[in-house]
């Protein structure tokens, strides 16, 4: 699992990552969520957190973002090295993942080609060429899993033509021959944006930090 860290919070107002958050760094919450259950973990951070971070994130790889979401997700992917069947790409935003969303995930994309995680929009979503509301529209999350070999040759590929995305999903379904199913997501997947977003997040990390996820 690849978590994306490396974005330089300007909505937030601050370091967002590193934001205390039921007695730890919102980051920390989010890579204690996946670790266990992945082979490895990856977190793609600024150079400037990795001192703040490495002694927080025991078990994780820490890897140097780029100056967007997708060149820190290209960086992610090529740090893998070594091959890998699957790989997921998850916002480092997002600390309330829980493990049955992720083993869906992962058992999705192995049989299909990719997954993502969706949840029903909250609001009226409006096309942008008609301005015509579109029914029924979902909001994707993350993590975002896909076979790791098309995966990473559509980052490539995105990469020669300088093309960026908004997440992972975007870039398989234009450069990669891969398909991709939904699965439900999770309403409590809430990604941290403002600094009120952690008044929603905190009750659920308080807990965790006394029971098992």
């Amino acid at each position: 699992m690849i978590v994306v860290a490396a974005g330089s919070s300007v909505r937030f107002g601050e370091d967002k990552m590193l934001t205390m958050v039921a007695g730890s760094p919102l980051v920390a919450h989010t890579l204690a969520a996946v670790i266990d259950h992945v082979d490895r973990c990856i977190l793609v951070c600024r150079t400037d957190q990795m001192p703040v971070l490495t002694p927080l994130v025991p078990g994780a790889d820490l890897v140097a973002g780029g100056p967007s979401r997708t060149a820190s997700e290209l960086a992610g992917l090529e740090a893998i090295g070594e091959p890998a069947r699957l790989v997921g790409i998850h916002d480092g935003a997002r600390p309330m993942v829980t493990a049955d969303l992720i083993e869906t995930l992962f058992e999705t994309a192995a049989r299909v080609g990719g997954a993502v995680p969706v949840v029903p929009a909250s609001g009226p979503i409006v096309g942008q060429s008609d301005l015509v509301p579109v029914e029924n529209a979902v909001v994707a999350q993350t993590p975002q899993v896909f076979r790791a070999e098309p995966l990473l040759a559509a980052y490539a590929a995105a990469a020669v033509v300088g093309f960026e995305a908004q997440d992972t999903a975007a870039i398989a379904r234009r450069f990669a021959d891969v398909d991709i199913e939904s699965v439900p997501g999770e309403p409590d997947n809430l990604k941290v944006t403002v600094p009120s977003d952690l008044d929603l997040v905190r009750p659920g990390l308080e807990t965790s930090r006394i029971e098992p996820r």
